[in-house]
């Protein structure tokens, strides 16, 4: 009596793994196997319904052998009758496995649409961090980056910080923080986007682009240290614009994690950038220091926003050197004034009610002394005593 194959445990099934990559600027191609065990052919349609799975657009991700790579993960489509006479055929031939047919599925978004592009490798980052601050500023933060996440600015055009982020207001999702008004510190819309405008920047500066428009902050603000790098923003009169003069796109791929925010350029790296250690003159001594109410603390709280910074005048000279020889050298300038720190703090309590006055006590009444008592009479002398002398006519 002969068994039919579909009770036989048969071969195992092999499937071929691909993954595509950009690694250092070039197309990469990765294959491996994987095997799944068989128990007949009933079982193949359950095994290819679990491998199957759409194209994935490529991600920029870092390793610790590669570095930055873009990595794309395929689609797989199985036809299940060719699964199964694939199947059936190395079970005729007594094979011990056999190879799944598969179909590979590129993402319109893969490798080869990055490598187009000119998005081949990671040309700069920057990272700040914005430890201490408020809740609403560190949403701000957040809102602000995902707008810039994902951003492609094309060879030979300017990006606009404003034009890409858009109107800052509580209409388009941003919240209430301290922001900085002339030489106060108070609440409005939007406050810590300035964060996400200095990240940038730096980003920029690093990747050795042309700056075409930048200001630094009124005071050196201590979430943007080393000082002289950063980039203030205020909708919809101030902004940040920079060129991209690179052979091929921009990628800006944002993160915010924990109290750190880091931006990276991918591009076509066709330079290398260095800048001086900032160089500081004319110090001016911090102003003494500020505090400010908040409700929303509670009495003896106080919580620091903002550090004493002295002020001064800050100059970082940049040097650009280009694959083909050139080398292009400028200066970054910013004028600084001098800042008082400044806290929050809980609202006083209101003093604590007078105690009532006590009833007026009357001054007790006199009392009288007892009367003197009356002397005794004192019975007259005589005139003339037996001892006096006569006096003579």
């Amino acid at each position: 009596m002969s068994l039919s194959p579909v009770a036989l445990a048969g071969p195992d099934a092999l499937l071929v793994t691909q993954e595509w990559a950009i690694e250092q600027g070039e197309l990469k191609t990765y294959t491996g196997v994987q095997r799944y065990k068989v128990g007949g052919v009933g079982e193949i349609e359950g095994l290819i319904q679990k491998l199957s799975r759409p194209p994935t657009p490529a991600k920029w991700v870092f390793t610790k052998d590669r570095g930055w790579v873009a990595v794309e993960r395929p689609g797989y489509a199985f036809g299940p009758q060719n699964a199964k006479n694939a199947y059936l055929k190395a079970l005729q031939e007594g094979k011990k496995e056999f190879r799944l047919p598969v179909a590979y599925q590129r993402s319109s978004r893969g490798v080869v649409y990055w490598h187009t592009l000119g998005v081949r490798e990671l040309i700069s980052e920057a990272t700040t961090t914005f430890y201490g601050s408020i809740p609403s500023r560190i949403y701000n933060i957040a809102h602000a980056s995902a707008k810039l996440d994902g951003v492609l600015i094309p060879p030979d055009t300017t990006f606009s910080y404003l034009q890409t982020v858009g109107e800052i207001s509580a209409r388009t999702g941003f919240r209430e923080a301290y922001v900085i008004v002339g030489d106060k510190t108070e609440t409005g819309v939007g406050g810590g986007v300035c964060q996400t405008s200095t990240t940038l920047f730096r980003a920029a500066y690093f990747a050795g682009l042309p700056i075409l428009e930048r200001r630094p902050h009124s005071y050196q603000v201590g979430y943007y240290s080393p000082t002289g790098l950063d980039a203030a923003v205020y909708y919809p009169t101030q902004d940040l614009k920079f060129k991209n003069d690179t052979p091929g796109y921009i990628l800006i791929q944002t993160q915010v994690r924990g109290y750190r925010t880091t931006y990276r350029f991918f591009g076509t790296k066709d330079r290398d950038t260095t800048w001086t250690k900032p160089l500081v003159r004319n110090v001016i001594p911090a102003p003494p220091t500020r505090f400010i109410v908040d409700a929303s603390l509670r009495y003896g709280q106080r919580k620091q926003i903002d550090f004493s910074a002295p002020g001064a005048q800050v100059t970082v000279y940049r040097t650009v050197t280009f694959d083909d020889g050139r080398v292009v050298k400028d200066s970054l300038f910013s004028q600084y004034r001098p800042w008082a720190a400044v806290y929050l703090v809980g609202p006083t309590p209101p003093p604590p009610p007078k105690p009532e006055p006590k009833p007026e006590e009357k001054p007790a009444e006199p009392v009288p002394a007892d009367p003197l008592p009356t002397p005794a009479p004192v019975p007259p002398s005589d005139p003339l005593g037996p001892d006096d002398p006569a006096t003579s006519p």
